[in-house]
C-alpha cells in the first residue's frame, strides 16, 4: 500500500494500461479523494463516499510511459488516515478507472538525520546515493519490524478500543492511551469529554504508564452530593470505591492512542534497520553471529536472530518499549 508522510506532499504513482500493455491516454488524467478512516471527533462524520478533493489533475511523467503522478495536498496529510484515491481517464474514447489506497504516516525517524548517521549521499553521481523512495521504502521496512518487535504503533491516531474491568478502580488497556475521548459500560455513555457529559459522577484520568485508565479519587462526587444538591444519583455511580471498573463489565474507550512523539530509542532503532536495509551484500553483520569458520566461511546464528528484529543493537534499543515487558498499570 502506497503510504504518504505526515505533513509531506509525497507524491502517488500509477501507471495506466490497456489490452496488457502500458499505454498513455487520452488528455488528462484526474483524481478524487476519499478519506475512509474513521475519527470521532469529527461531527458529522466523514462519509467515506464524498470526495475530500475533487478531479485533482495528475502530472505525465514524461520519461516514464503511461505513468501519472499527484501530490496529495498539504492540507490533506496534516494528520495520520487512509486515503481512497479515485483515478479517472479515457482511453480509446472510452473510460477507465483505478482505485488506489494511501496510508498517511508517521515516521518514525527524520530522514535528513538518517542520511547522516548512515552516510548516505543525496547525490545522484555518489555511489552512496539513495533516492527519496528508497529513503521511504528502508523506514517503511524499519518501521514494521520495530512495530512487530514491540507489538505497539509509535504515532497517534484516533480509535476505539474494548477493554473487560476485573473489580478494581483501574481499567487496563491493551494499547497505550494519550487523550479520552468517551468511556461506554456496556454500551451506556458514562463520560464524553467532547461535550463535557460526566453521567457517572467520576473523574476517570489516564494512569501513569498511558496503559490505564484509573480514577482520580480526588475528584471522586458519591451519592451524599447529589442528595445534599436535591438531585437523585445515577444507579450507575452506585459501586463500592474498589469496584468501580465493575468485573466482566464491557468498557468502550474512545479516544487518541499511541505516542506523540516517537521515542529518541526507537528512532535511534529505525535508523540501524534501514542501515540493515541498504547493506544487503553484509546482511551477517550485527545479525547474532554465533560462530564463523573462516576457513570455509561456516556462519552459525545464535537462535534470538529468529526472535528480534535482526539486529542485536536495534533489540537492545527497542527492548523497554516491548508490551511483554512493560508494566501496563
Amino acid at each position: 500500500m502506497a503510504e504518504v508522510y505526515v505533513n509531506s506532499t509525497t507524491p502517488i504513482k500509477i501507471k495506466t494500461f490497456y489490452g496488457g500493455e502500458v499505454v498513455d491516454i487520452d488528455g488528462s488524467v484526474l483524481v478524487d479523494i476519499y478519506d475512509i478512516t474513521l475519527d470521532p471527533l469529527v461531527d458529522p462524520a466523514l462519509n467515506p463516499d464524498v470526495p475530500i478533493a475533487q478531479n485533482l489533475v495528475a502530472q505525465k511523467l514524461e520519461t516514464d510511459p503511461g505513468s501519472y503522478s499527484i501530490n496529495i495536498p498539504y492540507s490533506i496529510s496534516v494528520r495520520p488516515r487512509t486515503l481512497k484515491l479515485h483515478w479517472k481517464y479515457n482511453i480509446n474514447s472510452s473510460s477507465h478507472a483505478q482505485f488506489t489506497t494511501v496510508n498517511v504516516v508517521t515516521p518514525y525517524c527524520n530522514l535528513n538525520e538518517a542520511i547522516e548517521s548512515l552516510n548516505i549521499s543525496t547525490d545522484s553521481s555518489d555511489p552512496n546515493y539513495k533516492s527519496y523512495h528508497e529513503l521511504q521504502m528502508a523506514e517503511k521496512y524499519a518501521r514494521k519490524l520495530v512495530d512487530d518487535f514491540t507489538g505497539q504503533e509509535f504515532f497517534l491516531f484516533d480509535d476505539t478500543i474494548v477493554a473487560y474491568g476485573d473489580g478494581s478502580d483501574i481499567l487496563t488497556l491493551p494499547t497505550r492511551i494519550d487523550t479520552i475521548y468517551q468511556i461506554y459500560a456496556n454500551d451506556t455513555l458514562l463520560v464524553d469529554n467532547i461535550e463535557n457529559i460526566n453521567n457517572w459522577g467520576m473523574a476517570p484520568i489516564i494512569s501513569e504508564t498511558n496503559f490505564a485508565i484509573r480514577i482520580n479519587r480526588a475528584a471522586l462526587v458519591d451519592n451524599t452530593v447529589y442528595v445534599a444538591n436535591g438531585m437523585v444519583p445515577p444507579s450507575i455511580s452506585d459501586v463500592n470505591l474498589g469496584d468501580i471498573f465493575q468485573k466482566n463489565v464491557r468498557y468502550k474507550i474512545v479516544g487518541k492512542f499511541g505516542w506523540s512523539v516517537v521515542p529518541d530509542e526507537v528512532e535511534q532503532a529505525t535508523i540501524q534497520l534501514m542501515g540493515h536495509y541498504f547493506a544487503k551484500d553484509r546482511m551477517w553483520a550485527d545479525r547474532y553471529l554465533k560462530n564463523i569458520s573462516t576457513f570455509d566461511w561456516d556462519f552459525e546464528y545464535s537462535d534470538e536472530a529468529y526472535k528480534g528484529t535482526g539486529s542485536a543493537y536495534a533489540d537492545k534499543l527497542l527492548t523497554e518499549y516491548t508490551l511483554s515487558s512493560m508494566l501496563l498499570i
